[in-house]
């Protein structure tokens, strides 16, 4: 991914941080998938993974998730501290919204019957908070010890190899987690994330995958004219469903074993961050795209209400892939590779893409 996207102002700042959130979302899941894990990691651990696996795309987007929005009372302390200062002497914001909010407190005292006055420390501490550093704390990789610690939490302890193209790290069980980020040619093609996740089996050779496109949504309704959604949807369907992967090779669905249908290909929405203040919250539905293409036909919106019963949870989502429920049928490496000539899939050029793969040895 081209980190200049995040940190580009030609470019709307909600939609760079909506795809950056994207990708966040994307990381955490792959973690919860490699590790099996009962609990998605905290977005503080999935920022310090980002941080290690690439340091340049987690410097251009944590400015993102940190920069708050500007309210009435921020434009006024920047304007009164640049009024103050001076060639001689700079004033800073948080100098004034400091020496206004004392005398503030002085006239309150703690008296709650003073509701106008109360309203407005509350403004003037909110201001302040808006000039103060970031609370997560984007610089723990700097301790190594405590750095550490976190990383055994979930579970990556190991970085076995890394270049320009990818990472690994090792895994429980003999297994590995490689992860790479694929870079669009230029920035204005970014137009969401993407998730591609992989089970590779050396000894058997042999490979499973899903599909996941995250889209931003409003935690009610996904317009499907919204951005390039329709089209996205259109080539998942394309190069997957219509091709057969999910099918095993009798052309079914559903193989002679009980599971799932071979769904290898879901939409997920992810929640908008307001601000960068805001909590991050994302919902966890996984809708497959068989059932997305359905909704198209007689609706003008994804939503909550009709979605129900058509999606996965994030509680089971991760169980069921790994369990071998859902995803692609058992393709044999030779496919595998034919599979991503035929669709020139990883040089695709308009989404920002997280190619992970977990390596049996």
């Amino acid at each position: 991914m081209d980190e200049k996207y995040f940190s580009n102002s030609e470019f709307e700042e909600t939609d760079r941080r909506d795809i950056a959130f994207q990708l966040v979302n994307a990381l955490r899941e792959v973690v919860s998938i490699s590790k099996k894990m009962n609990q998605p990691i905290s977005y503080e651990q999935t920022l310090d993974l980002l941080s290690d696996f690439s340091p340049e795309t987690y410097d251009a987007i944590v400015p993102l998730m940190q920069r708050k929005n500007e309210s009435d009372w921020v434009k006024y302390f920047k304007e009164k501290a640049d009024a103050l200062s001076s060639d001689d002497k700079v004033v800073t914001p948080i100098e004034v919204i400091n020496e206004e909010l004392s005398e503030l407190k002085k006239i309150t005292n703690g008296r709650y019957d003073k509701r106008f006055l109360n309203k407005r420390v509350r403004d003037y501490e909110n201001a302040l908070d808006y000039f103060s550093p970031r609370k997560i704390s984007e610089h723990k990789i700097l301790n190594r010890d405590f750095y550490q610690t976190e990383r055994e939490d979930f579970g990556i302890i190991e970085t076995l190899y890394e270049d320009e193209e990818h990472k690994d790290y090792r895994l429980d069980n003999n297994k590995i987690l490689r992860l790479r980020l694929i870079h669009p040619d230029r920035p204005e093609h970014i137009i969401g994330a993407d998730l591609i996740y992989e089970h590779l089996d050396t000894k058997n050779k042999n490979v499973r995958f899903l599909h996941m496109q995250y889209k931003t949504w409003n935690n009610k309704s996904l317009n499907f004219k919204a951005g390039s959604l329709d089209e996205q949807i259109n080539k998942l369907e394309n190069i997957l469903c219509k091709a057969g992967y999910c099918k095993d090779y009798d052309g079914k669905r559903i193989g002679r074993f009980y599971r799932l249908p071979y769904c290898c290909a879901f939409l997920r929405p992810t929640s908008k961050m307001q601000n960068s203040d805001s909590k991050m919250v994302s919902t966890g539905m996984h809708i497959p795209v068989c059932q997305v293409k359905e909704l198209m036909e007689t609706e003008k919106s994804l939503t909550k209400d009709n979605i129900k019963g058509k999606n996965i949870s994030y509680k089971i989502f991760d169980e069921l892939f790994n369990s071998n429920m859902i995803g692609s049928r058992v393709l044999s490496f030779a496919e595998h590779r034919k599979f991503y000539e035929d669709n020139d899939l990883l040089d695709n050029r308009n989404i920002v893409r997280l190619h992970a793969q977990e390596i049996r040895l």
